[in-house]
């Protein structure tokens, strides 16, 4: 089976698709039964690419960000409003924006 890759990870089946590949590309034979394809992609480590991921940013980097458990709270008392709880919908409210604080400081 013929593939193509820019050897940056990036691979496509079709010469068209490797055309909009970022870079040069090249033409690979990739063997398609199976002990040979897993031979293959281990030893061109395909899959195998780290992801550089960046740490989320805290409440203190971006107030205008809920935290999940903050958001939670926030779309819980939303809820009861549409429904007319509105003791309900406050006292949520207010205990999504007390744990948004706390984890602000």
């Amino acid at each position: 089976m013929r593939l193509y890759t820019n050897k940056r990870g990036d691979w496509a089946g079709t010469q068209a698709d490797a055309r909009k590949l970022d870079g040069k590309y090249i033409e690979v034979d990739v063997p398609v039964m199976k002990a040979d394809l897993l031979a293959f992609l281990n030893q061109n480590s395909v899959g195998a690419m780290a992801v550089e991921s960046k740490p989320e940013p805290t409440p203190a980097e971006r107030p205008e960000v809920l935290t999940h458990d903050a958001a939670g709270w926030v779309s819980w008392a939303y809820e009861r409003l549409r429904r007319g709880q509105k003791a309900d919908a406050e006292a949520m409210l207010l205990k999504g924006l007390k744990i948004q604080r706390e984890l602000a400081s």
